[in-house]
């Protein structure tokens, strides 16, 4: 049985989101252009997720919801954190 090797996705992967952290930091004085950042590089890992996956054959729903959703909590919780929480 051949064993996968994912380096290269996890690199990419990685690249990625550093990039984007990076991208997001430099955005710092503008909280609004930095939430469209982070939802942006939460749709970019959900697609770049599903396109792993779909690329080993092995897309279901299930991984689907769940990328979809790891990426829609990425931006619930960035919108809590830049909009300032429950407003206390």
């Amino acid at each position: 049985m051949k064993k996968n090797n994912h380096i290269e996705y996890y690199i990419f992967l990685l690249t990625v989101l550093a990039l984007g952290i990076i991208i997001i930091w430099l955005l710092g004085p503008s909280r609004d252009l930095q939430m469209i950042a982070l939802a942006s590089l939460s749709i970019v890992y959900a697609l770049i997720g599903i396109g792993h996956h779909l690329i080993n054959h092995d897309l279901v729903g299930k991984i689907v919801i769940e990328y979809v959703l790891v990426a829609l909590f990425g931006i619930a919780a960035a919108f809590f954190i830049f909009k300032g929480g429950f407003g206390v």
